[in-house]
């Protein structure tokens, strides 16, 4: 039994899926499958079993994993925390973010970080998915994860960044382009088409939906990944899209037009685990963000 064993068993064991383990680890697959059973070998116990093309931990398997990460997390912070103490390298901050603020609020932010804190701060920037930026964060890959949240876990240090409100997006000729704002019922008769519910926000847009009383009076297609696809849809045709105001839509010509909604449809929150061993290099930076919206 070897570390890359453990760490190996730890990501497929929280992810419950190969294919999914192996982008995150960037190893092949059978490399993956051939780990987990010389572990389950050297140590003769069953961690996982097949259900129909999925895998699941046994509770033996749930019960390791929980000593696993338990064990990892301790060596992993133990490592950093040396390292931090006795480097003088710049220590290297993992970020996930969002494509839609990657590229726009934050790089400004970071550079001035790293100027305030020449030589002893660099950030690497990933571009990934809300549910990606949760995983590493969860599996301590990311340091500090920039998404939108619909709660809080325990053990996370939260900041609210930016707020993108629901607004619906028409083409220049539609009949509701002349329209200043809408009501969620406005859009009855009409074919609109929002995020599938396999993402976040797209549960989101259901809550308020079903919130709002309208969720199955509408002509919904929730079947979409990003404002990009929903914009050039509603481009080339008389649809009318459902998303939150992102820079992607900026691309398009189509006309945005506010919804009186209750709520934002997406908060944008900088997050870390409270145990990070960069925690005192990460407060300081929830306080340069707090000092940017004065």
């Amino acid at each position: 039994m070897n570390l890359n064993q453990l760490r190996y068993f730890a990501c497929i064991g929280r992810l419950e899926n190969y294919t999914q383990a192996a982008q995150e680890l960037h190893v092949s697959q059978p490399s993956l499958t051939n780990a987990i059973h010389r572990l389950e070998g050297e140590l003769q116990l069953t961690l996982f079993v097949k259900q129909g093309r999925n895998i699941v931990l046994t509770d033996t398997g749930s019960q390791l994993l929980k000593v696993v990460q338990k064990s990892l997390r301790i060596l992993d912070d133990g490592v950093a925390a040396v390292i931090a103490e006795n480097s003088q390298q710049p220590i290297t901050i993992r970020v996930g973010c969002i494509p839609t603020v990657i590229g726009t609020y934050l790089p400004k932010i970071l550079h001035q970080f790293e100027q305030e804190h020449t030589r002893q701060v660099s950030f690497e920037l990933h571009s990934v998915t809300t549910e990606r930026i949760q995983a590493g964060l969860a599996a301590k890959t990311f340091d500090l994860g920039i998404a939108a949240v619909d709660g809080r876990k325990p053990g996370y240090l939260y900041h609210p960044l930016l707020k993108q409100p629901f607004i619906v997006i028409v083409a220049p000729d539609h009949l509701l382009a002349k329209r200043h704002q809408l009501q969620l019922t406005d859009l009855l008769g009409q074919q609109v088409l929002t995020y599938t519910p396999e993402l976040l926000i797209g549960q989101k847009v259901q809550r308020t939906l079903k919130r709002q009383g309208v969720a199955d009076k509408l002509d919904l297609t929730a079947a979409y990944p990003d404002e990009i696809s929903i914009a050039g849809m509603v481009q080339a045709s008389s649809a009318v899209g459902l998303v939150a105001d992102t820079l992607y839509l900026e691309a398009f010509n189509l006309v945005k037009i506010p919804v009186a909604a209750p709520e934002d449809l997406r908060v944008i929150y900088a997050m870390y685990q409270a145990d990070n061993p960069q925690h005192e290099y990460l407060r300081q930076l929830f306080h340069l963000f707090s000092q940017q919206e004065k």
